[in-house]
């Protein structure tokens, strides 16, 4: 199928329109969709920042993944709990990340990202432009791309907006079964490259929900990709368990980590972040947008698009981490809504042009005071890794500083990359591979309580300690300002991120 189908409904294009024509007529719809993804770039476009990352943690599992499988089902990086069982759901994600770091280093792997993040973007893009115009679409994309740059740390979660995305695209078209059959396949990739997989077969639930209101003609259609998707999820190292542990993730979870904290949760905390702000209008735009849906042109109500959203909206309110998966369903949904409710193809026009010229005044905004800083995860604008970044692992290495470490939870995955297998780490920023015991009974008390760092230091015996000066938890600031008071603990090295203390002999 031509792109330009995809671009525009048949009704505008035709595969008589030559290419040039097309584009002088619809120049504002690719200014408009430049502008889109030069604000959602802008926001991608950030160094790499390792000391507080999982990244170099997805690096090495792909490089270990090749010596050693047991890497998929345990703690293989701690020597506190190095045979605590726990699934390595996105084991694809590191391999791809090793493979293109050994390629390019980290520029590449972050071209990668950027490549796959815009990805998930268009999918709903074009997902929006089944229902509405490109006018439309461009202000709802524009309320949701600070939402997107909410997650833009590389992560293997791009591979569930993208597989999500497609779920939705797909599903959204005509039932054709033979599009429809993707999907398992599709739910192959995703069990093995990312823990939100369970998102598959619940997007193919919607509709057969909607199914069965209102299109009974394709419930068994639908019924049998589902139960196909379901089978698809199977297909994975761990067999059942991927699933059993995907849902049961928080029943060991001892750390309470912010990004899986709600909004209000984290105000009260007085964090403070744009996309709280963000986030409530346009939860508020997406509620309103269904009330006049329902008072206006209820008969088009798309009952699974409302399952849909319905769900991830939850998802975001209960953690912010699922603030960009919301991002990106809001572009889709709201803007199909405003078109069910705006209907007046006069202004169409005029805001394709109001769209652009929105995008653009944002973009300026947005490069003349360098918004994104206020963002999560934005630091300096460029491709690779921050410079200066390595110096702490570089300082433990020519000085040759042996373990064992004592490290916070933050500073784990740079330990990772950078020293194992010589050295392993006290913890990482896992909850999930470390017993509720570790963090509630060891790992916090033995930061407020010198009693228990004492027992800690006599059981460990620690040589040096590692630790991210950013760390904002109250014990772990208890914890620093005790080892500067201490007379057995010598700062060695600090950057600005990383402290280094040594054990006097």
């Amino acid at each position: 199928m031509n792109l330009l189908s995809f671009l525009e409904p048949k009704s505008v294009y035709t595969e008589r329109m030559p290419f040039v024509l097309w584009m002088r007529t619809h120049t504002v719809v690719i200014v408009l969709l430049l502008l889109l993804f030069a604000l959602y770039g802008f926001f991608l476009a950030h160094k790499i920042d390792l000391t507080t990352a999982d990244l170099g943690r997805h690096i090495k599992n792909g490089e270990i993944l090749f010596q050693d499988t047991s890497v998929l089902s345990k703690n293989y990086y701690s020597y506190t709990n190095p045979d605590f069982p726990v699934l390595n759901h996105h084991w694809v994600s590191g391999a791809m990340f090793y493979f293109a770091y050994k390629l390019g280093g980290f520029p590449l792997i972050q071209v990668f990202f950027i490549f796959l993040s815009f990805s998930a973007f268009a999918v709903f893009l074009l997902a929006a432009r089944k229902n509405a115009t490109w006018g439309i679409i461009g202000l709802a994309a524009l309320l949701a791309i600070p939402l997107l740059g909410e997650r833009t740390e590389i992560r293997p979660e791009v591979w569930s907006y993208l597989f999500a995305g497609l779920f939705f695209l797909i599903l959204s078209r005509k039932y054709k079964l033979g599009t429809l059959w993707l999907l398992p396949i599709i739910e192959i990739f995703w069990v093995n490259t990312h823990i939100y997989f369970l998102l598959g077969p619940l997007l193919i639930g919607a509709f057969l929900l909607e199914a069965l209101i209102k299109k009974r003609d394709v419930f068994l259609r639908l019924l049998s990709v589902f139960g196909a998707a379901l089978a698809a999820m199977l297909v994975n190292p761990f067999g059942h368990r991927a699933i059993t542990e995907a849902i049961g993730i928080f029943e060991n979870y001892g750390y309470k980590v912010a990004e899986n904290q709600s909004v209000w949760f984290l105000e009260r905390l007085g964090m403070h972040n744009p996309n709280f702000f963000i986030f409530k209008i346009a939860l508020a735009a997406l509620v309103l947008s269904y009330v006049a849906v329902l008072i206006k042109n209820r008969v088009e109500f798309r009952f699974a698009h409302f399952f849909v959203m319905a769900g991830v909206s939850t998802l975001a309110v209960l953690a912010t981490r699922n603030f960009t998966l919301f991002g990106l369903f809001l572009v889709p949904v709201l803007s199909e809504n405003a078109a069910l409710v705006w209907k007046n193809p006069l202004t169409h026009n005029r805001l394709e042009q109001s769209s652009a010229f929105c995008a653009a005044l944002l973009f300026a905004l947005f490069v003349i005071f360098a918004l994104p800083r206020a963002f999560p995860y934005w630091r300096t604008f460029g491709i690779g890794l921050e410079n200066g970044n390595n110096a702490a692992a570089n300082f433990l290495r020519e000085n040759k500083i042996q373990g064992p470490y004592f490290n916070n939870y933050d500073i784990g995955g740079y330990i990772i990359f950078h020293l194992f297998p010589r050295e392993k780490v006290f913890v990482d920023n896992r909850p999930e591979a470390y017993p509720v015991e570790f963090f509630q009974k060891e790992y916090i008390p033995m930061q407020e309580n010198a009693e228990k760092w004492r027992a800690a230091l006599a059981r460990y015996n620690f040589n040096a300690i590692v630790f991210s000066q950013r760390d904002a938890t109250p014990w772990g600031q208890t914890f620093l300002r005790a080892r500067a008071e201490d007379p057995l603990w010598v700062p060695v090295f600090a950057d600005g991120k990383i402290i280094i203390f040594t054990r006097k002999q």
